[in-house]
C-alpha cells in the first residue's frame, strides 16, 4: 500500500492481516512508485507460495539474511529478479521502483520476521496435451 502524498515520513512496515491469511505492505509516497507498487504485490503473492508461517508449536527456525540490490538497469528488462534460498533471499531491483531507504527497512523486517516463517519445496504440474 503506497500512502498519500504529503503525510509525514514514515518507515516502511508490514501489517499482518488478523486472520493469518497474509500480511499487508506499507509504504511512504516518497518510497515506492506505482509501477513498484504493482511490482512488488507480484513478488510477495509469489513468495507467499513457498514461504509459509510455522506451524503452531514448531520451534522458531534461523534468522535468515535478506538483502536488495538496486541497480539502474537491470538484465533483459526486468524489473525484479529474486534468488530465494532457505538460508537467504537476495533481490536485484529496478532502482527507481524503490528508494534505497525503504529497500534497507523492508529488507530488515523481512529478515527479523523469517524464524516465524518456513520455505516449503516447490511444486509443478505440467498438463500435457490430451492424446485422443
Amino acid at each position: 500500500m503506497r500512502h498519500a502524498q504529503g503525510e509525514a515520513y514514515f518507515e516502511p512496515w508490514i501489517e499482518d492481516y488478523s486472520d493469518g491469511s497474509g500480511c499487508l505492505f506499507h509504504f511512504h509516497h516518497d518510497d515506492i512508485n506505482d509501477e513498484g507498487c504493482l511490482v512488488f504485490a507480484e513478488l510477495f503473492t509469489l513468495q507467499a507460495r513457498r514461504w509459509h508461517p510455522r506451524p503452531a508449536g514448531t520451534p522458531l527456525g534461523p534468522r535468515i539474511p535478506i538483502t536488495m540490490e538496486r541497480r539502474a538497469i537491470m538484465k533483459d528488462d526486468a524489473a525484479v529478479a529474486v534468488d530465494d534460498h532457505a538460508d537467504y533471499i537476495a533481490y536485484t531491483v529496478r532502482a527507481d521502483l524503490i528508494s534505497e531507504r525503504a529497500a534497507g527497512h523492508l529488507t530488515r523486517h523481512q529478515s527479523e520476521r523469517s524464524p516465524y516463517w518456513e520455505r516449503r519445496p516447490a511444486c509443478y504440474v505440467i498438463h500435457g496435451k490430451s492424446r485422443v
